[in-house]
């Protein structure tokens, strides 16, 4: 589904102050959107892009690669109320390990 590709030497690592790109992937947040919610393993409907923890912002979003599969509730709840959805469900960064972790291991990447 995803196959990264690595440069050792981008041109953007020499620079001062490069422009950082996002990384997009459709294929990819298909793939996510195919995968059981996080928290319920019921159908998931969205592919949440992390937030926090120094992802996404006003305007900015996380790298697609930095997505779990949500259903619709989970979703909404977890943009209502961020710290409250993470002490009931868990962090999202431990969910994002453990759906990458899971990814990697059913060889969606490269």
């Amino acid at each position: 589904v995803l196959d990264l590709a690595v440069d050792p030497e981008p041109p953007a690592s020499f620079m001062k102050f490069p422009k950082l790109q996002r990384l997009e992937s459709v294929k990819y947040l298909q793939w996510v959107k195919s995968q059981p919610c996080c928290v319920c393993g019921a159908t998931s409907d969205d592919a949440h892009h992390i937030i926090g923890y120094g992802q996404g912002g006003i305007g900015t979003k996380a790298h697609d690669l930095f997505t779990i599969p949500l259903c619709r509730v989970h979703h909404s709840e977890l943009h209502k109320d961020p710290k409250g959805w993470e002490q009931e469900n868990g962090s999202q960064l431990v969910l994002l390990f453990k759906f990458l972790d899971r990814s990697i291991g059913l060889g969606v990447f490269g």
